[in-house]
């Protein structure tokens, strides 16, 4: 005769609770404003740099773990006074396969920035796949703030939900 291994509906349910621990936080945003030169891969500017300023202090508390910059100068200086502060090291990511960096960022345990561009962002939220009021970003907007929270869920898909929001002072 065959052992047949049981679990109790507690046991399940003690499981299910451990699975759906707290959800993680994943926040998208825009590189801050960039200087006109060099083309190919300009700095901030100074009012750019005060909006990665601003990004800190957007999110100071919020127990970020990872960060992920595309690989530009603007993205990561965006990025970098945020990861100094939190001790965290800034992790490349491609925007060519932007399906496989929803699919790794869905399955964090801990709370993101992503640092991206105009034009991978909101393929990059389509991916995750949520839905969007924004349907484009101007070359003149800096100070979206996408936060997608991911709350897992005992035996069913995670659930996944976005607030479209801004930081820092609007720059001229």
């Amino acid at each position: 005769m065959k052992n047949k291994l049981r679990f109790s509906p507690a046991l399940l349910l003690a499981l299910g609770l451990l699975a759906s621990c707290s959800p993680t936080n994943i926040y998208l945003v825009r590189h801050a404003e960039k200087a006109s030169q060099p083309a190919s891969d300009p700095p901030l500017t100074p009012a750019g740099q005060q909006r990665a300023q601003a990004l800190l202090d957007s999110l100071s508390g919020k127990d970020i773990r990872y960060i992920y910059s595309t690989n530009t100068t603007r993205t990561r200086s965006t990025a970098e006074p945020l990861a100094r502060a939190v001790g965290a090291s800034i992790r490349p990511y491609g925007v060519d396969t932007l399906w496989e960096v929803a699919r790794h960022l869905t399955k964090l345990r801990g709370n993101a920035l992503v640092v991206g561009h105009s034009n991978t962002l909101l393929p990059l939220l389509d991916q995750l796949p949520v839905t969007h009021v924004k349907k484009e970003i101007p070359d003149s907007d800096y100070d979206n703030l996408f936060v997608v929270t991911v709350k897992r869920r005992f035996l069913r898909p995670p659930l996944i939900r976005l607030v479209e929001k801004t930081y820092g002072a609007f720059a001229d």
